[in-house]
């Protein structure tokens, strides 16, 4: 079965999410900024299957991460990751169908 891998590093997630909302900072602010949050940054990898089913480890302690478990940016990563999958999935069976 074949699975698509995406990565998910939260601290990359808000650095892009400043630089795309502020043009104003440079990249040491934007670094400062960040490493004075003091904060326990994820660092997932989602493994999507064909079935539709999902594998999400926790690449610091190589163990499994429970979906329930996902907040925030995680969540909103994962979300957008499920929909551009599936519209991609949509796509190939309408081409398959023309």
């Amino acid at each position: 079965m074949q699975a698509t891998n995406a990565r998910f590093i939260e601290r990359d997630y808000y650095k892009q999410l400043i630089e795309t909302n502020s043009e104003l900072l440079t990249d040491i602010q934007i670094e400062k900024i960040l490493h004075t949050t003091d904060s326990y940054w994820l660092d997932l990898t989602f493994k999507f299957f064909e079935d539709g089913s999902l594998v999400i480890i926790d690449n610091h302690t190589e163990q499994n991460f429970p979906l329930k478990e996902l907040k925030g940016a995680a969540f909103d990563f994962y979300v957008k990751q499920r929909i551009m999958m599936i519209r991609a999935h949509l796509k190939s069976k309408v081409l398959q169908t023309a």
